[in-house]
């Protein structure tokens, strides 16, 4: 379907018609971000030590360490991070299929303990004192 009007893809399908195949050399492009995707980075390592006590973590390192390094990239800010959930929780593209349960209850504990960070625990002063 053509919505320029001009019959503009019609036009570009044409010259690559005419052009030779011994001219096109198709070379991948190197990608090192995905090469290190596989892996966990220090940033992500020193974030699972720190969160041992607070929340267990198996599936999400292991399944999808991707997401796991960009969190803990962004850890460091608590508003960032709550951004990077929201993200990945919330279908704004309407094509995910969404993180198998193990993995989502893993990134919620995550969330709770942002937000715990973000909105710490307001404690009343008077209900802390012990009357004689």
């Amino acid at each position: 379907m053509d919505l320029t009007g001009y019959d503009y893809k019609r036009r570009v399908a044409e010259k690559k018609k005419n052009v030779p195949e011994e001219n096109i050399s198709v070379q991948p492009v190197p990608r090192p971000a995905l090469a290190r995707s596989s892996e966990l980075t220090d940033e992500a390592i020193r974030l699972l030590d720190s969160l041992a006590r607070k929340c267990l973590m198996s599936e999400l390192p292991a399944r999808f360490p991707r997401v796991l390094n960009r969190l803990a990239a962004a850890w460091s800010q608590p508003a960032l991070a709550e951004r990077y959930f929201v993200e990945l929780l919330l279908d704004s593209r309407g094509s995910r299929l969404g993180f198998p349960p193990e993995v989502l209850s893993e990134l919620l504990a995550l969330r709770s303990c942002n937000a715990f960070r973000i909105f710490p625990k307001k404690t009343d002063p008077w209900q802390e004192m012990h009357l004689r």
